[in-house]
């Protein structure tokens, strides 16, 4: 059994709204809302990466991340900790493409997929 649960799944699929913060190799933080975070499995999430320079740039010097997933108005939410791979190509490229079209949002071309590897989940307030 994974880490992600069906409650986090659940969350997620809800909201369809997270907030991504990396941090440069010298510990420059950054933080950047994402709309395409999806659950690949229950070990990993992944969104596109498609306008945010700050993050590809210090995700290209440092792999760990965060992702925080909240409904507010319920104080409901949960902040998924992990290591990140990027690629630019690829089924999971191809599935975030897809998604985003399906959406039926006008956005650049992806840049990147990032996969993250959850290691930790914290519950909010936890």
């Amino acid at each position: 059994m994974g880490i992600i649960e069906d409650t986090h799944k659940s969350l997620i699929e809800e909201v369809g709204l997270c907030y991504v913060a990396t941090a440069s190799s010298d510990g420059e933080p950054n933080v950047s809302p994402k709309g395409t975070i999806m659950v690949l499995d229950e070990d990993h999430l992944a969104f596109a990466e498609i306008m945010s320079p700050g993050s590809r740039a210090n995700l290209e010097q440092n792999k760990r991340v965060a992702v925080y997933v909240c409904r507010p108005e319920k104080f409901q939410g949960f902040q998924f900790k992990g290591t990140a791979e990027l690629s630019q190509e690829g089924p999971l490229y191809d599935r975030l493409a897809a998604a985003i079209e399906e959406k039926g949002l006008k956005l650049p071309p992806i840049q990147n997929a990032v996969k993250i590897k959850v290691e930790e989940i914290r519950g909010l307030g936890a």
